[in-house]
């Protein structure tokens, strides 16, 4: 079936089934929160024409065959104005509970039925068999310029900074949580200010949040997926926000780091808590 057909007849069931819902009163769940895909630590760097964009692959079978595949020289292909797509020499597994496509502009995607894995540069559809492989982290704006051939290669740089991955400790109510922090400017920026102490808050039913001095650079830095563990930062408050319950995605809202031990901790921390960095021996 074809993609631009079977986008268009999703799309307008999806469109009946939300204006059903909205009659009924029901609250609509995001794709985020309903699929909660989980962003790896890889990240993948595809250059043409003089133009480099960095995806962040997320934690799925699909984006782990695609990275073991690098580096590959492949042909672009152009479609509807809208993305650059490839062929990867071996096809990809996609399961159905790691089935996620948004349709929107910065997503590295895979459509099942071709073998293709394409890059979307446009806002799009979230089509039938379209499956989400990575999120775009910087060069968004370069992907139209590139036509031809491109390499798609590892991004080696990122995975030897990972190596030795920023961890931080939050210190609350004589009790340690353990974070390691992504690779984002943002992340940089907190770990560049600690160690530090602050008074920290209640929100809602979910997350703790503190402010800390100066507001951190969102630049590259991933929109959060929230999970329970996830640290993240909140750019309109300019706080950043632990989260011991599960939440979802929201605008404004992006991803620092994962709790690696001590997650049991967080929602009773209270009061006045330190922040330090933790340098591996």
């Amino acid at each position: 079936m074809n993609r631009f057909f079977s986008a268009c007849v999703i799309g307008c069931a999806i469109f009946t089934l939300a204006a059903c819902f909205s009659q009924e009163g029901e609250a609509s769940t995001s794709d985020h929160e309903k699929h909660g895909l989980t962003l790896s630590a890889k990240q993948v760097k595809i250059t043409s024409q003089g133009q480099t964009a960095i995806f962040r692959l997320y934690d799925t079978t699909a984006a782990k065959q695609f990275y073991a595949q690098l580096p590959l020289e492949l042909d672009l292909s152009n479609f509807r104005d809208a993305q650059w797509m490839f062929y990867p020499p071996e096809k990809l597994s996609v399961t159905a509970d790691e089935a996620y496509h948004d349709g929107k502009k910065g997503e590295l995607s895979y459509y099942a039925p071709w073998g293709d894995v394409f890059m979307l540069y446009k806002d799009f559809y979230a089509g039938d068999e379209m499956h989400r492989l990575g999120v775009n982290v910087s060069g968004i704006e370069g992907i139209a310029g590139m036509s031809g051939s491109a390499l798609i290669e590892k991004n080696e740089q990122h995975a030897a900074m990972n190596h030795s991955a920023m961890k931080i400790g939050i210190i609350a109510n004589g009790k340690t949580t353990v974070f390691e922090l992504n690779n984002s400017t943002a992340a940089s920026d907190l770990y560049a200010q600690l160690p530090l102490s602050a008074p920290l808050e209640n929100y809602s039913n979910n997350e703790k949040i503190f402010y800390p001095p100066k507001k951190l650079n969102i630049t590259d830095t991933p929109q959060a997926n929230a999970q329970a563990g996830t640290l993240a930062y909140y750019a309109p408050w300019g706080d950043v926000v632990i989260f011991y319950g599960n939440f979802g995605s929201a605008a404004g809202l992006y991803e620092l780091g994962h709790v690696v031990s001590g997650n049991e901790h967080i929602e009773g921390m209270s009061g006045t808590i330190h922040i330090e960095q933790i340098r591996d021996r």
